[in-house]
């Protein structure tokens, strides 16, 4: 299996204009918090043509989605999945691209975008989730490693 390229799959979402926020584990550590994470996770804005540049940067990255039986790996099919407003984990050869999007206690990108800010994460400038907001989701969470990071959160943040 291939190392992750989390760095690469940022610096393509931004410069093809994706309009995203950043939250879990790599939004942690733009706030301090050094841990590993195995994918990137992102609320995107959910109109057609932003759908669609996520979908075409997907596929360009060598990207699919594993849904039942299909395997998605068009940009029109993983579009349309996206455009679902479910969450959409999509396996990239840069490593995994988590769309979360229609889960209890994670914002819509209108909702995280105004107290995002802009940090530089693996080299990209990009918008991580405001500090209060990363805190919410961890918190609705509630997993053993959700509740850890909020620990790690509080120490880091002071």
């Amino acid at each position: 299996m291939k190392e992750p390229a989390f760095d690469e799959l940022l610096r393509r979402l931004a410069e093809a204009d994706v309009e995203f926020v950043v939250v879990g584990g790599l939004a942690l550590n733009a706030w301090g918090v050094v841990r590993g994470t195995k994918d990137v996770d992102v609320v995107i804005a959910t109109d057609p043509a932003n759908i669609q540049r996520v979908a075409e940067v997907a596929v360009a990255a060598g990207g699919h989605v594993q849904q039942g039986e299909a395997l998605l790996g068009t940009p029109f099919s993983i579009a349309a999945a996206l455009a679902g407003g479910e969450q959409v984990a999509i396996e990239t050869d840069l490593g995994r691209l988590d769309v979360l999007q229609g889960l209890d206690g994670v914002p819509s990108f209108g909702e995280l975008r105004p107290a995002a800010v802009e940090a530089e994460i693996l080299g990209s400038t990009v918008w991580v989730c405001s500090r209060e907001d990363l805190k919410a989701m961890k918190q609705a969470a509630g997993r053993t490693r959700d509740l850890a990071d909020l620990e790690d959160l509080d120490a880091a943040g002071s």
